[in-house]
């Protein structure tokens, strides 16, 4: 970015002499705005430059520039002559060439180049000066030379939103019953034996739940077929096609399904695909006994040690299910209390990671379903942000190792295997979240605000 103007292409210009189209190439980020200062404004004295900072809305942020003509012939002067120095003109050796032909020959280029220097210049400016930490790129919206070459411009950048937290010290929460802990034995004990459960072949048709170990062959026109072998299917799972799922419906092994399915290649797109199944076992999932021999399996003694065990982690499970509704109650309110529009890059951006972690395709469809949820996300992690700035909230070096310690036992793995996925930043910040979620349910217990279903 920083070295265009010494490799333009002055051929294939799509530069306009100003209007609300910016050229295709005005957008910088903070770190091309330091090189491109120091490579373009070495030798410029501070310039007479007027700049307005406006928030047009919660995220989007705009800083007008203005440009007095003096100003503007002065740098284009200098600007001349460097292309003077750089360009080649047929009859004339580099910088040769008289400065009038050049300045009449590269009259766009050099108005672009201005432009860009001085917007530049005004965003860097306003960004130091009004200690704005930007979110996106820089954008060129307006730009005009008007009356005796003063130019205007404006640039756009997404910026946090800037707003009082309010609300936090009047929270209000409901009691919440604790969900039953024999329920929650069962729960576990069942989740258990689900795991445990081993596949065996059986000698009938198949039902929604079984698994078939198949061979199975794709093909499409035009394309070399695909051959998949010994594949275990699930009946009746939802990332099947629709359509497969009733086709190998009550099918036995030995036996071979054909059936076409029309694919959506995105776009308005569509294909065909032929799968062919070669059936060679259905296998039906074998649950094992709640008895002393799972117990034994499960590394406990008897049965009646291991439901010990079932009883106190249900004890630890509805304790965290109580905490997590009494949170939730918080955020709502939170989120009541400080309405503001967050910003799309944001948004985005955790839209896209909903439908990762749900493990959904990123198709418009989904994207837009997920979207208010992925809007609520940000907005209370900004709400959190600036209650955990208003109050001072930091994690101590003691705080933070007992934070990588806690989520090693939840994780079950090495306290070096999670300083490793948790970079210390993103450690600390996801710490002091915490730290401030528990900081407002203290606060609220203390306010007489909550009323636990436990107490006396």
């Amino acid at each position: 970015m920083a070295e265009q103007a010494d490799a333009l292409d002055l051929g294939s210009s799509e530069v306009t002499h100003g209007g609300s189209t910016p050229p295709p190439r005005m957008t910088f980020t903070c770190a091309e705005l330091q090189v491109l200062n120091k490579l373009r404004f070495y030798e410029r004295k501070l310039i007479n430059l007027e700049t307005n900072v406006v928030h047009k809305n919660d995220w989007l942020l705009a800083i007008e520039g203005k440009v007095p003509s003096e100003e503007v012939r002065k740098e284009r002067e200098k600007l001349v002559k460097r292309f003077a120095r750089k360009v080649k003109i047929q009859g004339f050796r580099p910088g040769k060439a008289p400065l009038a032909m050049v300045e009449a020959r590269y009259d766009e280029e050099i108005r672009t180049e201005l432009v860009e220097d001085f917007a530049s210049e005004a965003y860097s400016q306003a960004l130091k000066e009004k200690d704005i930490k930007p979110l996106t790129q820089a954008r060129l919206t307006h730009w005009n030379y008007i009356q005796d070459d003063e130019l205007r411009f404006e640039v756009e950048a997404e910026v946090l939103p800037s707003f009082d937290v309010k609300g936090y010290n009047q929270l209000k929460l409901e009691p919440v019953t604790p969900p039953a802990r024999e329920e929650l034995i069962e729960r576990r004990l069942e989740s258990l034996r689900q795991r445990a459960a081993r596949l065996e072949p059986v000698e009938r048709q198949a039902v929604n739940g079984d698994f078939l170990r198949c061979d199975y062959t794709v093909s499409k026109a035009g394309m070399k077929d695909e051959k998949h072998t010994n594949v275990l299917i699930l009946l009746g799972d939802k990332e099947n096609f629709p359509e497969i799922n009733s086709a190998l419906e009550g099918k036995k092994s030995q036996e071979t399904v054909e059936v076409e399915i029309e694919l959506n290649e995105g776009e308005n797109k569509k294909s065909k695909a032929r799968f062919h199944f070669t059936i060679h076992e259905v296998k039906e999932r074998k649950l094992p006994d709640a008895d002393d021999n799972f117990a034994k399996d499960m590394g406990f003694e008897n049965m009646q040690a291991f439901r010990a065990k079932l009883d106190e982690d249900a004890g630890v499970e509805a304790e965290t299910i109580v905490k997590e509704k009494r949170e939730d109650q918080i955020f709502k309110q939170l989120i009541e209390s400080n309405p503001f529009e967050p910003p799309p890059t944001l948004v985005n951006e955790q839209t896209r990671y909903l439908a990762k972690r749900l493990r959904l395709d990123e198709t418009p469809e989904v994207l837009k379903e997920l979207e208010p949820k992925a809007q609520e996300h940000v907005r209370l992690d900004l709400i959190m942000e600036a209650i955990a700035d208003k109050e001072n909230v930091e994690v101590s070096d003691k705080e933070l190792e007992k934070w990588y310690e806690d989520r090693a036992k939840g994780f079950n793995i090495p306290l070096t295997q999670a300083k490793q996925l948790w970079k210390k930043q993103r450690a600390r910040d996801e710490a002091r979240r915490r730290k401030t979620i528990d900081f407002l349910l203290e606060r609220a217990a203390q306010g007489g605000r909550i009323v636990y279903p436990d107490s006396n």
